[in-house]
């Protein structure tokens, strides 16, 4: 949505403050390319980073950089991630000879949060220090971080622009069964407000994205809102066709791994416990039924190996019995 200059653009003019938004030329808004971050600092990199011109040429950093952190989750280190993301932006200007003058650059952050736990995680990094008194504030970084809720933007504030005006709609009735109504309304909406390719690039990220994001519309939501496209609908269909595919077998594999982990314990117990009957009957003879199934009945590695251990010192098999009797009154 962000990557969009003017989705971009409109969203900075209506939840900025007025004395921010003073000194930024928003038309010179530029999508920066953070390819030049070599491999090693990459993944420290932000979700998106937008320059603007400051109107007010009496500030020779001339630039103001714009740090897009995006959040589907709460999460209490985020200010802790912009600040060694902001550092690393500014060593990197240096390295790279990117700055006119002796002083920094402001980097405004912006957190943008389209989750749908309730966000509780303060804005404030000096917040995130347990310090024993005030007097630690000063050698503690103090900055705050912009957060914007998508649940929470005000629905007047992006009436202006179709596609931020969806955005919203769809993280506000994420879970919602009205998400149904808003498909068809998304579809028709954007390609009669856009140009017909980059409605059907929109149409087919919202789709994706709500593919992967909720239950709450089915396959037949989804062709019923793309039956309403002129062309291109059975494209977007095919498409989604291969994310259910890719996700039944994530599903699946998750699945697999989930459980992988109790299928090789239970193997572990039900070999241990054939290993003690057989060593049973090694030193004592036949094991009647009774006692096999009480040796089955021991669920817990640790009991069945003590067992194996003691069963080679006990004088006979009634002092094995015993055992057995109290690692299952034990784990009762």
């Amino acid at each position: 949505m962000f990557r969009d200059k003017d989705n971009t653009k409109h969203f900075l003019k209506e939840h900025l403050s007025q004395e921010v938004l003073r000194y930024m030329d928003l038309d010179s808004l530029l999508l920066e390319n953070v390819t030049y971050i070599d491999d090693q600092l990459k993944k420290y990199f932000s979700d998106l980073v937008f320059t603007v011109n400051i109107d007010d040429q009496e500030f020779p950093a001339g630039k103001i950089y714009l740090l897009f952190e995006h959040k589907s989750y709460p999460d209490e280190m985020v200010a802790l991630q912009i600040l060694r993301y902001m550092a690393l932006q500014w060593k990197d200007m240096i390295a790279q000879a990117r700055i006119p003058s002796r002083k920094l650059p402001p980097i405004i952050p912006i957190v943008i949060y389209q989750g749908q736990e309730t966000w509780k995680v303060s804005s404030s990094f000096q917040d995130m220090v347990d310090m024993p008194s005030e007097e630690f504030k000063k050698f503690i970084p103090d900055f705050s971080f912009a957060f914007f809720n998508i649940g929470q933007v005000e629905d007047q504030k992006v009436q202006e622009n179709v596609i931020l005006k969806f955005y919203v709609a769809i993280i506000k009735s994420l879970n919602s069964p009205e998400l149904r109504d808003i498909l068809p309304r998304l579809t028709q909406g954007l390609y009669e407000s856009l140009e017909r390719r980059t409605a059907l690039e929109y149409i087919e990220i919202f789709f994706k994205y709500l593919v992967k994001s909720t239950d709450v519309v089915g396959e037949e939501d989804y062709a019923q809102a793309l039956r309403m496209l002129p062309e291109g609908g059975d494209k977007i269909m095919n498409t989604l066709a291969e994310e259910w595919k890719r996700e039944g077998e994530l599903n699946k594999e998750q699945e697999f791994f989930q459980y992988k982990e109790k299928w090789v314990d239970e193997a572990k117990v039900e070999n241990t416990q054939e290993m003690l009957i057989t060593a049973f009957q090694n030193r004592f003879g036949v094991v009647k039924p009774k006692l096999a199934a009480k040796i089955r009945s021991i669920q817990s590695i640790e009991s069945l190996n003590s067992l194996f251990n003691q069963i080679f010192f006990v004088q006979d098999e009634n002092e094995f019995k015993k055992l057995v009797d109290e690692v299952i009154s034990e784990e009762e």
